[in-house]
């Protein structure tokens, strides 16, 4: 899937970096691109930030056998 129309970026591309090391929007945009032009996959990017935070959040977790404490 196409994450920036404008600079041709996939969320492939995106989870690579990411995996490489980058942990902010900003860290995305500086390697790969993506969010330098228009910006308007910004807020993409971010979502796909979050969501890859939260898998790797439950691999811990599922590692050691327990569950975060839930949000009240």
């Amino acid at each position: 899937m196409v994450i920036c129309h404008c600079r041709a970026v996939s969320d492939g591309l995106v989870r690579a970096v990411v995996v490489d090391g980058a942990d902010d929007v900003d860290a995305v945009i500086r390697r790969c691109g993506a969010g330098s032009v228009c910006g308007g996959c910004r807020p993409s990017i971010a979502l796909l930030l979050a969501e890859l935070a939260a898998a790797a959040d439950d691999t811990r977790v599922a590692a050691v056998g327990l569950r975060p404490p839930s949000a009240a």
